[in-house]
């Protein structure tokens, strides 16, 4: 869905007073994202951006949240800025610290007007609670199907477990409605299954993103007539591995079943041409410095987390001060 700009942290209220009847999680039951988890590790980096791609094809294929999207984003006439909005909101979630808190509540406020009729005539909000946790609940399989691609490796059951947990978390930060969200894997792999098998379509506006992946960006209306044809064409050429690299990613993680409802083929090939580009990747992220290789709030916030635990260990390995024990 469509990221804005952040506001500055509202105070919370009681349930009815004003807008805060949008919050459904206090700050007291929430709990922050470990700067040390894998999801941190993971969201930081430039290969989450397909990833998550990956997840919002899979949003938009709910109904409610395809109509919404489909009416009220910018992701046909501005699909880049779009995108950077969108990963600069995740980034907050996850990196923020406080700013988590009041992001997750601008997010939930700033959806309450995307309201609308869909074709049947039905009133239908961007805030439908089970559209709104869908939202949320992507990122866990997403996740779970990149491992081999991110890692090398599948998750194991701990790091599972892991990612499952700050799911749940990011969940009540973004002020997720938590009642009726799975409370564990196995309850996720049931409500997953219910939504394939009885929710999910092949939504036109999922069908544009799938499109819009194998396309040139869009070229800026300042650029003259005359030389439109040549910078499209140059814009295309230059874009073609990211593109190559972006589609193959998002549509690879996707369950197989998912998948099928989108009319969409996956080959030997391409499977074998994803692991390559993510074996380059996994390859060049362990040569490269982090500077380069995560984006910059992610960077210094684990910099920040670094120096901390540095802290620590020069703390445990001797004191400050010595103190003789009192003799009796």
């Amino acid at each position: 869905m469509t990221i804005a700009e952040s506001t500055p942290r509202q105070r919370m209220s009681a349930p009815g007073e004003g807008e805060d009847h949008l919050i459904n999680n206090t700050d007291s039951e929430i709990e922050l994202v470990p700067p040390g988890s894998i999801t941190a590790e993971q969201t930081g980096r430039f290969t989450f951006l397909p990833v998550n791609g990956a997840a919002f094809v899979m949003q938009v294929m709910h109904p409610v949240i395809g109509d919404v999207v489909g009416k009220y984003s910018v992701f046909r006439t501005d699909p880049g800025g779009r995108a950077i909005r969108s990963i600069d909101s995740v980034l907050r979630w996850v990196y923020g610290g406080e700013e988590a808190l009041a992001e997750g509540k601008r997010l939930r406020k700033m959806h309450q007007p995307l309201q609308m009729k869909n074709a049947q005539g039905k009133h239908i909000s961007a805030l439908n609670p089970e559209a709104y946790q869908w939202v949320i609940a992507t990122a866990f399989p997403t996740t779970l199907s990149a491992g081999p691609l991110l890692i090398g490796r599948e998750f194991d059951g701990k790091e599972r477990q892991e990612i499952f947990r700050d799911n749940r978390r990011i969940a009540k930060i973004v002020q997720v409605p938590m009642k009726g969200y799975p409370e564990s894997i196995e309850e996720f792999d049931e409500y997953f299954d219910d939504f394939i098998e009885n929710k999910l379509v092949a939504h036109e506006v999922a069908l544009e993103l799938i499109a819009q992946m194998r396309q040139a960006p869009p070229i800026p209306e300042s650029v003259p007539a005359a030389l439109r044809p040549a910078a499209i064409k140059a814009a295309k050429i230059a874009t073609s591995p990211i593109q190559n690299l972006n589609y193959l990613t998002t549509v690879g993680v996707m369950d197989p079943r998912v998948r099928e409802i989108l009319g969409l083929s996956w080959s030997d090939r391409e499977q074998r041409d994803l692991e390559r580009m993510h074996r380059v990747i996994r390859r060049s992220y362990k040569v490269l410095p982090e500077r380069l290789t995560y984006f910059p709030l992610a960077y210094h916030a684990r910099r920040h987390h670094a120096a901390i635990l540095a802290m620590k260990k020069r703390e445990n390995a001797g004191a400050a001060y010595h103190v003789r024990e009192r003799q009796d």
